[in-house]
């Protein structure tokens, strides 16, 4: 038994970090009552592995007051985001939205979309510049 779900073990020394602090709190007084915290303790020691639902995890994340990785997934790019990559992608370099639809890939997919459908035609419109730059220096 400890003082909060989220504070070092007594006995080991153990923090929740990551995946882990969910279901900590879903495992403490904020969300079960001292015979379910009891019955929950037991199941543990029975070797019994906690594998909450998703729909509980999301309920412990809204609950500790962290973001739900599913509602990040779906959140598309503002419209300023989108004016501000754009405008990377012309003034720096394509690369910029490039290492943005990279990086976004996993966490938000939409906003990799996005950031991938501005940025190929910035990508294409500097090759075919460079391209032309390029042919008008060789030929004279």
């Amino acid at each position: 038994h400890k003082n909060g779900p989220l504070v070092p073990c007594k006995s080991c020394g153990h923090v929740p970090t990551g995946p882990e602090r969910p279901v900590a709190w879903l495992f403490s007084s904020h969300h079960l009552s001292p015979e379910e915290m009891a019955e929950a303790a037991r199941r543990v020691r029975a070797g019994e592995v906690p594998d909450p639902s998703r729909a509980l995890l999301r309920h412990a994340r809204r609950a500790m007051g962290a973001p739900d990785p599913e509602d990040a997934a779906a959140r598309p790019l503002s419209g300023g985001q989108l004016v501000l990559l754009a405008a990377a992608d012309l003034l720096l370099s394509p690369l910029v939205g490039l290492a943005a639809w990279w990086g976004w890939q996993e966490q938000r997919p939409v906003a990799a979309r996005q950031a991938l459908r501005i940025t190929l035609p910035a990508a294409v419109g500097m090759a075919v510049l460079w391209a032309l730059v390029i042919g008008r220096r060789l030929v004279g």
